[in-house]
């Protein structure tokens, strides 16, 4: 069975009559999503790699042994650059299960990518729950959309922004996906963006502490 140039396809159904085997495709899992940074300089390698440690695992060179390669936090075909705020330093291993791990979501890329594209991490949140049109989506990818611009160590609270914007969401706990508990989020309802975002959640946070004043 040949695959289309460039693409990548997901297990096939294998049936046996007899001596003849067939294969019954079940469908495309697209085109290998493209994590691996361009061409840097080397004095950029060097500046990413500084920590000496995985930004994922922990691990280190001289610890454990294990080899450090700069790592895209937002893939090229996500809207990623080869800014030094969107490159990390990753461990083989976690490397590649990364790479994977993002692959599952190559039907993704185009919206992803819009998503990625606005200026606010709110947005890009908003946005990126709007385009899975009610799927679940996990904390793990809202992750690197909302640091597609400038990394958010706190995006959650990006998350919660939504709210004082006028936009619901509902979230689900999962405890049977491996060895740590993962949060999925999924939109029930979004909102027009205001002009200005952040004056927007001033706003309403102002309003929201004079309500509790009042009902005190």
């Amino acid at each position: 069975m040949r695959r289309a140039p460039g693409s990548a396809a997901e297990p096939a159904t294998v049936r046996c009559y007899g001596q003849d085997v067939r294969y019954q495709l079940v469908g495309w899992a697209g085109r290998p999503l493209e994590t691996r940074p361009l061409p840097i300089s080397a004095r950029l390698r060097a500046e990413v790699l500084a920590p000496a440690r995985c930004a994922q695992c922990g691990r280190t060179p001289v610890r454990h042994g294990v080899v450090l390669n700069v790592d895209l936090r937002v893939p090229l075909d996500w809207g990623g650059t080869n800014d030094p705020e969107n490159l990390q330093p990753l461990c083989e291993e976690c490397q590649d299960g990364r790479r994977q791990y993002l692959q599952t979501y190559s039907a993704y890329a185009d919206r992803i990518r819009h998503a990625a594209s606005f200026d606010e991490p709110q947005k890009r949140i908003g946005e990126l729950l709007r385009a899975f049109q009610g799927d679940w989506v996990p904390t793990d990818l809202i992750g690197i959309v909302a640091s597609a611009k400038e990394y958010q160590e706190d995006y959650q609270r990006r998350i919660r922004d939504l709210r004082y914007l006028g936009w619901d969401y509902e979230q689900q706990k999962r405890h049977y996906e491996g060895a740590r508990v993962k949060v999925y989020y999924r939109l029930l309802q979004a909102a027009p963006w205001p002009v200005s975002i952040r004056s927007a959640i001033k706003a309403e946070e102002r309003r929201r502490k004079a309500s509790r004043r009042a009902d005190d």
